[in-house]
């Protein structure tokens, strides 16, 4: 497989999972138009961060471990536990009729998007089985071009969630902005119901793995 091959491999592949929906998606929708545009690529920025932590743990040897029932389980009890606490909050805000633009400073708007990039991928048990299984195969091939492989697999793959999270983060931000509070308040209390559902499902995800069901 050619570098550029492998490139656009992994954007195709990264591409078509961003689509889908999910927790990130739901927090970029939701907090684009209180940060602004750039919430969608600093969100990808905490996903890459966590990416590359597990990329590392991989090539360590724990490939087998995230493929196991007990960590899968613990994930889906933990991840599900955290997007019911988001959905909490995000069902507060959207009720108490203030959302407005946030007003902190770049840096901490900035700080915040990441973390919640973060988290919510970290919450989201089918990313860990995502990477453990199709990630792991994709990263065994490219292992075999070497370091510059395993680099251009990771851009490609950013990439593509890159491309996807920035045109869905400049849509909601413009979009939202333009036709006023309500209908964000609306978009704000559908995504914390979406998050609600998902963590309802996640947590009995885990219930089920932990049991054997």
């Amino acid at each position: 497989m050619s570098l550029f091959l492998l490139f656009a491999s992994a954007f195709v592949v990264a591409l078509s999972g961003a689509l889908m929906p999910g927790p990130l998606l739901s927090v970029t929708v939701a907090h684009s138009p209180r940060f602004g545009w750039t919430f969608g690529p600093l969100a990808v920025l905490g996903h890459a961060i966590l990416e590359l932590g597990l990329i590392s743990l991989v090539f360590l040897g724990a490939g087998p471990l995230l493929q196991s029932a007990s960590v899968q389980s613990g994930v889906g009890i933990v991840g599900g536990a955290i997007l019911l606490w988001m959905s909490w909050g995000m069902l507060v805000l959207g009720r108490s009729g203030l959302v407005q633009e946030d007003r902190d400073p770049r840096c901490v708007r900035g700080n915040r998007a990441v973390w919640l990039g973060l988290l919510t991928s970290l919450s989201n048990p089918y990313w860990t089985l995502w990477w453990a299984t199709v990630g792991l195969a994709f990263l065994t091939r490219a292992a075999e071009l070497g370091p510059l492989g395993v680099a251009v697999f990771f851009f490609g793959h950013i990439s593509g969630d890159l491309a996807w999270y920035t045109l869905v983060s400049a849509g909601a931000s413009r979009g939202l902005k333009l036709v006023g509070g309500r209908p964000y308040r609306a978009v704000l209390l559908l995504c914390a119901v979406l998050l609600l559902l998902l963590g309802g499902w996640f947590v009995l995800y885990g219930i089920r793995m932990a049991f054997g069901l």
